[in-house]
């Protein structure tokens, strides 16, 4: 996963600085299970739950796009738990509204707190690897985007098969 992570950071820095649009994104998005999609496409694999209510931000320079991304599970307006991921990988504009990205990501589980957050950081919690596709829609004249992110994440805590399957909404402001 790494090397071809590094084999994508290589690939997008190799792009001219002339060839290369700059945008930053900032996303909420909220978990497959509060959209009524229960299942993963085209199977009868129940998804899941990958938070309740999250955020992402994206840095794109091209075809290279990094970011930082947060899930959430609330119990009323408690924040129980979280997981962090840092997110890497290209992303390429199939039609002038229709975007395509396919990112890696590598984060922590179950946090309860910063503190947590910063543990994980140094190696010393529950880490998990995974593939974040996603499609998005830019709707026109505006800076919206509206769109889905597809998770598969392997090493989440209590998983009982892997990779787990998630699915995301996703809406936000492109820069």
């Amino acid at each position: 996963m790494v090397r071809v992570l590094l084999a994508l950071v290589c690939l997008a820095a190799a792009v001219p600085a002339h060839a290369a649009p700059l945008s930053l994104g900032i996303e909420a998005t909220i978990g497959s299970q509060h959209l009524g999609v229960n299942r993963a496409p085209g199977t009868t694999r129940d998804l899941s739950p990958m938070g309740d209510a999250g955020a992402t931000v994206l840095l794109r320079a091209g075809p290279l796009m990094l970011g930082a991304a947060m899930e959430g599970n609330f119990s009323g307006s408690t924040l129980r738990r979280y997981n962090a991921s840092a997110l890497g990988g290209l992303a390429t504009d199939l039609l002038p509204v229709l975007r395509l990205e396919l990112l890696g990501e590598v984060g922590a589980a179950n946090l309860r707190s910063t503190s947590e957050l910063r543990q994980a950081a140094s190696g010393g919690w529950n880490r998990f690897y995974g593939f974040r596709p996603g499609l998005s829609v830019k709707l026109p004249v505006l800076p919206f985007r509206v769109g889905a992110w597809g998770l598969a994440r392997w090493g989440l805590p209590g998983a009982t098969r892997s990779p787990e399957l998630g699915l995301l909404g996703r809406i936000g402001f492109e820069f």
